[in-house]
């Protein structure tokens, strides 16, 4: 059964606990297959961009979320970035990760990482900042910079399933987010961060036989350490947002601009080099080929 993605934003009454719970399956599935990475790195690669989908609720109208951890392992760095309607995109610099690294340490490094986020709209930076990405995850490294760097005490809990089918390679990737708000009791938040970490808290956001609303009953209940589903339903107050897709905004004015900043006696040096240059998004991986009167 093939759902199609969808995320649900919510509060918790009671705990004043926001959460955002967010299926990113065919988002991640068009981004692995786009950037033709091998296992190792979809996982990675997947984990980022149902992290960034999770960061859509938190924007309004043109704001945009731009995210880039940076290892100094064999993976090197993730890039990518959201919109307030769910448009998520991204690129992973080392797609092809089985041969190369032998151990974790090898794909990120001696924990010496880094994480930027930067709030934009229409290319205005509206705030920016950094923390250290030493958890060897995208999805932990972000939740440490909220902890951190917004003071917004942040846990994500990602699980995913594979197919063998290099064509169809993911069967679901989902992710739970809880970020207390004021006056939350921090100590009752950590019990939920902990149980959200559960293998059986795991084993619910992939059952993919459980209707939607059932499973976020389902889970919010486990995360509150009781099997009650009603209470939790008077409890929380929840709506349906944007939903997440693998969307890129590059456009070919974009990409025409970017050849653009060659200097003229460069471009005339390239199109005598190759008749029919192109360029590619390194996004969506798009070719755009201009011919040359449009450039010079």
């Amino acid at each position: 059964m093939s759902i199609q993605d969808f995320l649900i934003r919510g509060l918790l009454k009671n705990e004043n606990i926001r959460f955002v719970y967010v299926n990113a399956s065919q988002t991640v599935a068009t981004g692995v297959t786009l950037h033709d990475t091998d296992p190792v790195a979809a996982i990675i690669f997947g984990r980022a961009l149902t992290t960034t989908a999770m960061l859509s609720p938190l924007l309004e109208a043109d704001e945009k979320y731009s995210m880039r951890w940076e290892y100094s392992g064999i993976l090197g760095g993730i890039i990518t970035d959201v919109n307030a309607t769910g448009d998520v995109r991204g690129f992973i610099r080392q797609p092809h990760l089985m041969d190369k690294a032998e151990s974790e340490d090898d794909i990120f490094g001696e924990g010496d990482g880094r994480i930027t986020v930067i709030k934009s709209v229409d290319g205005k930076i509206l705030n920016s900042g950094e923390a250290r990405a030493s958890l060897a995850d995208p999805a932990n490294d972000t939740a440490f910079f909220f902890s951190i760097s917004d003071q917004i005490e942040t846990e994500i809990a990602i699980a995913e399933q594979f197919k063998p089918s290099p064509d169809d390679p993911v069967k679901i990737f989902s992710g739970l987010m809880i970020q207390a708000m004021p006056d939350c009791d921090l100590h009752l938040f950590e019990e939920y961060r902990n149980r959200i970490n559960d293998k059986a808290f795991r084993n619910i956001m992939i059952d993919s036989e459980m209707p939607v609303e059932k499973k976020l009953w389902t889970l919010l209940a486990y995360m509150a350490g009781h099997n009650s589903t009603e209470r939790e339903q008077e409890n929380a107050f929840y709506e349906f947002g944007a939903s997440p897709g693998f969307r890129c905004s590059c456009t070919r004015e974009k990409m025409k601009q970017a050849m653009q900043v060659l200097e003229k006696d460069d471009l005339a040096k390239l199109y005598d080099e190759n008749p029919d240059p192109g360029i590619v998004c390194q996004f969506c991986r798009k070719h755009y080929h201009f011919k040359k009167d449009e450039l010079i």
